[in-house]
């Protein structure tokens, strides 16, 4: 795509932004930390640490550029998306987790505009070309684990996840980056790149094969259904954008992939004795099993919805409300801890009802809906190259998948997965038409690109703490356990730790702060509720 000269990046601030999202893609491929004692935050909180780096970098060249700025209705529908957020964050029950997921979300809308902007700027490929790869250098972590290579980083009651800890997570990962790599490989210039594409492709779908994850599945059957009929009545425009004999490489690919995953024999320990045609069979089963506890989750869930419609529990704030709501025999409780076994529900689409309220879930559904509307007219106008339609569909796929992945899994709640998702939408599917533009005063600009900055600086600074308390917290001693909970309010295993140390040395009102610390986190915690009453018993005696 040739770049728009009124609302190109120009060199330096191009580079600088598709440097930003190598950033956010390949440290949420590969960010990682081994303090076990941190089960999910070990993988969460560096990837989150990428992405908030990377959209720092992305904001502060966005709003020093001097190019026009418009504004399209799927930009109004984000822009309405985090606005509403951030009013939920105000009056949600944790203010620190409600941070913590508007901080995420805050993120990858600015990563969107970043990828739109190198579009843009004629770097639309390039941005393609470094979250395919992301995606690809995360599979074959999965794959590397999965045929018997141990290390510190994988987490093994979750394989083969990789260095994404879950293998879930992979294949929503390789899922979504499959449009991405069938695109770049297709149109690719040169055979060995064609190659390299081909050989990715293969990568992604052992991944998906070895996932066993029927969200990922069911995302691409729907992928399947909608887009083959779409591909063979436009197949005169994958013809041309095609070089001679591509689609036979790919299908290819496709089908080494899935018979080495198949046929090799892997290290993976499944219980059953024929578990892919196990998990095909249980595709949509919802009557038992994990499917029949997702639908008493999302029903229950929407307890939560009826009882705050408007703005929700907050972001983030799904675990701190769910156990109100419902028995203590529910299958989404840990037993007898008071709280849920995930920090999330499972649907993207879900969490956003509950934690921000119809309205700002409404407006996350208009901006997918965009979207998707976007690649659709890109990909049946004529003016446009084969080349970018062809793209423009890659771009609606990646979506698309992301969307029905989201409703049965946590896609957009997390970094590396929103990085896909929303890098591959703005760099691949077209603005549209804008229904406002401008260039911004100096003054304006400067302004702007001061408060941004600020703002993104400190939440760098979140996952940065975060990361050093947990290393405070694995050297085990009073002092450091301490400290660590002073560096991340946010921790309830780090707030309950420092609590239950100091209630045993008989420091009870130490003990007691640190005790509603984690009671604030997570309000109906047993642990929790059991230091603090033991404690106020304590200075009343």
């Amino acid at each position: 795509m040739a770049p728009d000269s009124d609302r190109s990046l120009g060199r330096a601030g191009a580079a600088a932004v598709q440097w930003a999202t190598g950033l956010a893609a390949f440290g949420g491929a590969l960010g990682v930390v081994t303090y076990r004692s941190f089960d999910l935050d070990r993988f969460f909180v560096p990837k989150e640490l990428a992405l908030h780096a990377g959209a720092l970098i992305i904001v502060t060249t966005l709003a020093a550029r001097t190019a026009k700025r418009g504004l399209s209705r799927s930009d109004l529908a984000l822009g309405a998306w985090l606005g509403l957020s951030i009013v939920s964050a105000i009056f949600a029950t944790s203010g620190w987790h409600a941070i913590r997921a508007l901080s995420l979300t805050l993120s990858a809308g600015v990563l969107f505009w970043g990828a739109r902007a190198l579009r843009e700027s004629g770097r639309s490929r390039q941005a393609a070309l470094l979250l395919g790869a992301a995606a690809t250098v995360a599979s074959l972590t999965s794959l590397a684990q999965a045929y018997g290579i141990e290390v510190n980083l994988f987490a093994a009651n979750r394989a083969p996840g990789g260095t994404l800890g879950n293998r879930n997570f992979i294949a929503h990962i390789a899922a979504m980056g499959l449009p991405i790599l069938l695109w770049l490989s297709a149109t690719a210039r040169s055979s060995p790149r064609a190659l390299g594409g081909a050989f990715a492709i293969l990568v992604l779908t052992a991944a998906l094969v070895l996932s066993r994850t029927r969200a990922a599945w069911l995302a691409l059957v729907v992928w399947g259904v909608i887009a083959l009929p779409v591909v063979w009545k436009g197949r005169a425009t994958i013809a041309a954008a095609l070089v001679p004999r591509r689609g036979r490489l790919l299908v290819g690919a496709l089908g080494v992939g899935a018979v080495l995953a198949l046929a090799m024999p892997n290290a993976l320990d499944w219980k059953s004795d024929s578990p892919y045609l196990d998990s095909v069979m249980g595709v949509v089963n919802y009557r038992e099993g994990s499917g029949a506890g997702r639908v008493k989750q999302y029903l229950n869930s929407l307890k939560l919805v009826r009882q705050h419609p408007v703005l929700g529990v907050g972001p983030g704030n799904w675990a701190s409300e769910y156990p109100a709501v419902v028995p203590r025999s529910d299958p989404s409780l840990a037993d007898g801890t008071g709280m849920t076994a995930n920090p999330w529900p499972s649907s993207d689409w879900i969490a956003a009802l509950a934690e921000r309220g119809v309205l700002a879930a409404s407006a996350l559904g208009l901006f997918v809906l965009f979207l998707l509307a976007g690649a659709w007219r890109s990909w049946t106008n004529m003016e446009l190259s084969a080349r970018e339609r062809l793209g423009a569909l890659a771009g609606g796929s990646v979506v698309l998948i992301g969307v029905v992945e989201g409703s049965f899994d946590a896609v957009v709640l997390l970094a590396f997965p929103s990085v896909i998702l929303w890098g591959a939408a703005g760099a691949l599917i077209p603005r549209g038409p804008v229904l406002s533009e401008r260039r911004p005063l100096l003054k304006e600009r400067i302004v702007r690109g001061a408060i941004v900055a600020l703002v993104w600086t400190g939440i760098v600074q979140m996952p940065a703490a975060k990361l050093y308390a947990m290393r405070l917290y694995t050297q085990g001693s009073y002092d450091s356990i301490r400290k660590a909970a002073l560096y991340d309010p946010e921790s309830y295993r780090i707030q309950l730790k420092a609590a239950e140390i100091l209630a045993a040395r008989g420091q009870c009102r130490l003990a007691y702060h640190n005790g509603i610390n984690a009671l604030s986190l997570f309000p109906y915690a047993q642990a929790a509720r059991a230091v603090v009453a033991r404690c106020a018993k304590s200075d009343r005696d």
